[in-house]
């Protein structure tokens, strides 16, 4: 049998997000108060569909990661599409299995009249940058196999510094939107992460692109 190219990364880019959602949502349930087992499966668990899916889809599992890489070029808008609707259908399927797992049950999409707090949206911002600086600084310098350990570390990292618990992912936010955070607040949350993505791109420029450059000029000069 014969799986379309696009279909088949669609497929690891969903299954990927699946056992992400899966993870957070049935290790917070479980941790109580002792939130740092559930960052450390997470994060483990982050990791290990990054490199479970890198070879087929990249490993993206992020809608700001994909965007990063269609910036870059790297990949078409018709894959950004069908990668980000993959990763919101992982998402939901992950939270669902996630809240099975653990007896959880679902809200479906509530509505609050509270907004995040400054910390939660700073936080967000933050968290989604380092991350997507992260992958675009290790790709571009050919690293990109210490990806899924640099990632997973930086996730369970930032989770214990931000009060979102680092979701750094707009996937994340919405997959949680069905176990108790409202969607107005998940969409809050998005706006601060994709904000945090696209200052990042920023930074690469200077800090990825740029060396690039110099190394060019270089080369030639020694040329002449």
């Amino acid at each position: 049998m014969t799986i379309n190219a696009l279909l088949k990364k669609s497929i690891a880019e969903f299954l990927g997000v699946l056992m992400f959602l899966s993870s957070i949502v049935a290790a917070v349930a479980n941790s109580g108060s002792d939130r740092f087992a559930a960052h450390v499966a997470l994060a483990a668990t982050l990791g290990l569909a990054i490199l479970l899916t890198a070879g087929v889809s990249g490993g993206h599992l992020n809608p700001a990661v994909s965007l990063y890489f269609y910036a870059k070029k790297a990949i078409s808008l018709s894959e950004l599409g069908a990668y980000i609707v993959a990763q919101l259908a992982g998402a939901l399927v992950g939270a669902f299995i996630g809240a099975q797992i653990v007896g959880k049950s679902l809200t479906g999409f509530t509505t609050s009249s509270a907004a995040p707090s400054a910390a939660a949206i700073i936080g967000e911002l933050f968290a989604t940058g380092g991350l997507v600086f992260l992958v675009g600084y290790l790709a571009a310098n050919k690293l990109g196999n210490l990806i899924p350990a640099a990632v997973g570390l930086w996730v369970m990292a930032a989770a214990g510094f931000t009060i979102t618990g680092a979701q750094a992912n707009p996937a994340v936010s919405f997959g949680l939107s069905i176990v108790g955070q409202a969607f107005d607040f998940s969409a809050w949350i998005v706006i601060a992460q994709l904000v945090g993505g696209a200052i990042a791109m920023v930074f690469l420029q200077v800090f990825a692109a740029k060396p690039a450059k110099v190394a060019k000029k270089v080369a030639a000069k020694k040329k002449k």
